[in-house]
Order: structure tokens, then C-alpha cells, then sequence
């Protein structure tokens, strides 16, 4: 499997939503028509929570995880991340170099997205 910065993106904003400073959140998969969507998903949560931007464990059931919060770094991550624009724009300028975004190192993703906003911005 690859890594996957759009779900990653949804995955994030999923936990941003529904995560309070005194509960953990079950993410289930369930909502995946597919095997393969829910397996997919599954690991990209899992790739969060190797990189430190989530902590999170697995469940005992199947395509479940409890997550605890999101760390600072899956905080910086989504702040770049969160406006659709940027995203689109950053992957346009990706595109142009011949690489696809979805598929950059997180660090390299999250330096283009940064990259466009302050572009965007004025900076």
C-alpha cells in the first residue's frame, strides 16, 4: 500500500472534529464500501500514528482505533492542509515538477502547503 495525503488529510480534519481534551474517539472504518477502502484507511491511520502526528492504538475489532489526540505535528500538518485551495494549489505546483502529491514524504507535502498559503497569503 501507499501512503495516501488526501485520506490523511480526512483523517485528520475526522479527528479534529470529533476529539475533545477529556475523551478518546473510536474511528470506525465501517463507512467504507470496500475491503480494500477500509484496509486502506486502516493503514494510513496507522502511518499517523507512526510519524507521532496522532496517538492512537488499534482495537480488537476490526478497522477500529481509539484515538487519544492529535499531536502538534498533526496539528501543523492540517493547518496547512485545511483549506482546499491551497491543497489543490499546492498539487498543481507539484504536478508541474512531475511528482504527484499524494505520494510526497509528509514533511515534503506539509513544506509545499506552507509553501502555497504564504504565496496566497502575501508572504
Amino acid at each position: 500500500m501507499k501512503r495516501d495525503l488526501d485520506i490523511i488529510i480526512q483523517v485528520l480534519k475526522y479527528i479534529e472534529e470529533h476529539n475533545t481534551a477529556t475523551n478518546t474517539i473510536v474511528v470506525e472504518l465501517e463507512e467504507y464500501e470496500t475491503e480494500e477502502e477500509k484496509e486502506n484507511v486502516q493503514y494510513q491511520v496507522q502511518l499517523l500514528r507512526e510519524a507521532g502526528y496522532i496517538e492512537a492504538k488499534a482495537t480488537l475489532s476490526p478497522y477500529q482505533f481509539y484515538v487519544k489526540t492529535m499531536t502538534w505535528k498533526g496539528h501543523d500538518f492540517l493547518d496547512a492542509a485545511r483549506d482546499q485551495s491551497v491543497v489543490e494549489k499546492a498539487k498543481d505546483l507539484v504536478k508541474r515538477k512531475g511528482l504527484e502529491f499524494s505520494t510526497l514524504p509528509i514533511d515534503i507535502a506539509k513544506d509545499y502547503l506552507v509553501h502555497t498559503l504564504k504565496s496566497m497569503i502575501g508572504l
